[in-house]
């Protein structure tokens, strides 16, 4: 998907007017971004001016369609649709087209209303006219990685999937929003946060509705229900009912005409099993995957080559792409991850420009990923205080085990886990120790108190599960809300359309996040074995190194390497006086960290840094201080 985009006034706007100058500000700002732009069939819409517009020239799997009914209904969207009914069985592999897809989205808009989004199985974005209501729908299924974004300006309200667009568009500077600086920079980004005082951005599981007066309502109609809960006699149960769950969602992000799909496949559990379950079906069709590895010469930890060459042998897979992705040639830092004005964490890099001319060269036109194996499987370690609440003391010994095997301490570990979760929070203060429930703990150092103040109370979710009596649920949805896989998906998406190819994450299937969070908390993890119930219902499709493997692989190493190497150009960044003046950050704690961590090889480079470091590349790149200064006063 190239771009799409919406623009609409009221009747009392004066419509020549207005799509004059939107075509203006298309032409003479961004010429070329919107290739087509498609107005409604019916010329006297009570909603006035109203366009809605995509780039075209795309390939089939990564490409957008329009459809309007004799009755003035229309929609423009962009979808991979393998069934228009609410989950079932699986679905044939070759899906719904594009031109099924929008008539059939068409046509349930007109008998359920906005609410025809739930239950979709695949993915869907969408801007849609319901003539009779004199209505303007927009939305996406939860889990896309797309964002929505829309901002008022002349008189009418435009919305895109493209931020740079409507900063393009738009009538008036953008001024920085010191709440979402804040959510940044405190290491818990909220996607339904905008970066910009003038643009606001959908959360997930919201659709909008916008009427002829211009009233704009968020409809929210997705969400995890803590209450619902699935328990079965047979353990097995889970893992079979896991896999089939999984098994559709990548039958589903394997539609594509071509006869290579290709999948990017570590060492790690998450890419391995998507890769697995996508060469079985795959093979079924008479097709192929081509498993795309990135080795990592310089930083030992990293090195999964070994897990790659098992499971390459357990597929009986002899072509595949291996890619170097930190030689000699890709050490400068601020090359490698250049911000997308989207957001500092959307990063446009050269190695995911490579990846994606590999994988077109090799004749696929699909990219599958493993992202979302954390959010839907991962097993918090709350889950074993949990467990001991609701009296399951066998935990205990579990727990003792486990931490002989990982090396761990297990008197910290008893501690943590069945003594300091069991006491009041009153008494844990007495004793010095800060209650699980307080978030400061997890803020950087670096942030002022106003920062401090915005990312607790500005920016956090509200959490549907309580934290005392489910804190596995808990985290996870926080997890899921605010996890920074959708940085990496996000910047995947963005560079993906130059090169015609559609990047898909079968892990984030709405589906499987309601049945993960339903089980029980021992299904996600036992003993030394997170994600337990991905392990167990991939044990006889993967080979045992990689299934049942407790090594998880940190990159720590590889961008602490680049940190230091990097270490002047990173030190001029931070001159940047921008979030200095704005009181988000302390300058001087910030660089004592820094130079910690470039002095000191042994010490890690924590993710709350990697963050800042973006933040500020980001506004040294979109907002050099001579341009901003003025706005963020005002």
């Amino acid at each position: 998907m190239k771009h799409l985009f919406a623009y609409i006034t009221s009747l009392s706007s004066n419509q020549t007017h207005s799509q004059q100058w939107l075509t203006e500000r298309i032409d003479n700002n961004n010429a070329g971004i919107v290739s087509e732009i498609f107005a409604t069939k019916n010329p006297e819409l009570t909603m006035g001016s109203f366009f809605i517009g995509d780039r075209s020239n795309v390939s089939n799997s990564n490409t957008s369609n329009f459809y309007a009914s004799e009755d003035g209904d229309c929609m423009l969207c962009h979808t991979n649709l393998s069934n228009p009914q609410p989950l079932g069985s699986l679905t044939d592999h070759k899906g719904l087209s594009k031109v099924q897809s929008a008539t059939t989205l068409v046509q349930r808009l007109t008998k359920q209303g906005g609410n025809f989004i739930r239950g979709l199985n695949g993915s869907a974005v969408y801007f849609a006219w319901d003539q009779q209501k004199r209505q303007l729908h927009v939305g996406k299924d939860p889990l896309n990685a797309t964002a929505l974004y829309w901002m008022h300006t002349q008189g009418g309200v435009l919305l895109s999937t493209d931020l740079r667009f409507l900063s393009l568009i738009a009538d008036k500077p953008l001024t920085l929003s010191e709440q979402g600086l804040a959510s940044w920079l405190g290491g818990f980004p909220n996607p339904a946060i905008s970066l910009f005082n003038e643009i606001h951005v959908l959360d997930s599981g919201y659709r909008l509705e916008i009427d002829s007066a211009l009233r704009l309502t968020q409809h929210k109609f997705w969400d995890i229900e803590p209450s619902n809960k699935i328990i079965y006699t047979n353990p097995a149960d889970y893992a079979e009912q896991f896999r089939a769950l999984l098994t559709d969602s990548v039958n589903t992000a394997c539609n594509t005409d071509k006869p290579i799909v290709a999948s990017q496949m570590s060492g790690g559990l998450d890419s391995t099993s998507i890769t697995s379950l996508a060469n079985n079906l795959l093979q079924s069709h008479g097709k192929r995957v081509l498993p795309l590895s990135h080795l990592y010469s310089q930083a030992e930890r990293c090195d999964e080559s070994l897990l790659i060459k098992h499971m390459l042998e357990f597929l009986k897979i002899e072509d595949s792409l291996q890619l170097t992705v930190d030689g000699a040639d890709d050490r400068n830092f601020l090359d490698l991850y250049p911000t997308a004005l989207e957001s500092p964490g959307t990063v446009l890099s050269p190695r995911y420009k490579h990846e994606l001319a590999a994988v077109k060269a090799a004749g696929a036109d699909v990219l599958l990923s493993g992202n979302g194996g954390d959010e839907m499987c991962w097993g918090h370690s709350v889950a074993y205080t949990q467990r001991l609440r609701e009296g399951d003391f066998s935990v205990i010994k579990e727990v003792l085990q486990a931490s002989k095997l990982l090396g761990m301490s297990r008197k910290k570990t008893l501690t943590n886990l069945f003594v300091k979760p069991f006491l009041p929070d009153m008494l844990l203060r007495i004793l010095g120790a800060k209650p699980a429930s307080d978030m400061t703990t997890a803020l950087p150092s670096w942030l002022s108190v106003k920062a401090k103040a915005l990312a607790l109370e500005e920016t956090q979710i509200v959490n549907p599960f309580n934290q005392k009596i489910d804190p596995m649920g808990f985290n996870r949805y926080q997890s899921l809300k605010t996890t920074a896989t959708y940085n990496a998906m996000k910047s995947y998406q963005q560079l993906s359309q130059n090169f015609d190819v559609a990047v898909r994450h079968p892990f984030f299937n709405t589906a499987l996040a309601e049945f993960t969070f339903a089980v029980p908390a021992k299904q996600l993890i036992q003993g030394a074995y997170p994600k337990w119930l991905l392990r167990q219902s991939m044990t006889t499709h993967l080979p045992e190194s990689v299934c049942w493997n407790i090594k998880k692989i940190t990159f720590d190493q590889h961008f602490g390497n680049l940190v230091r190497e990097n270490a002047d150009e990173i030190r001029q960044l931070f001159q940047h006086d921008t979030l200095t003046e704005l009181e988000l950050v302390d300058r001087d704690i910030l660089l004592a960290e820094f130079e910690r961590v470039v002095n000191d090889r042994s010490y890690p480079l924590h993710v709350d840094l990697l963050y800042a470091i973006l933040t500020y590349t980001w506004l040294n790149t979109h907002f050099p201080e001579k341009q901003i200064r003025a706005e963020t006063r005002n």
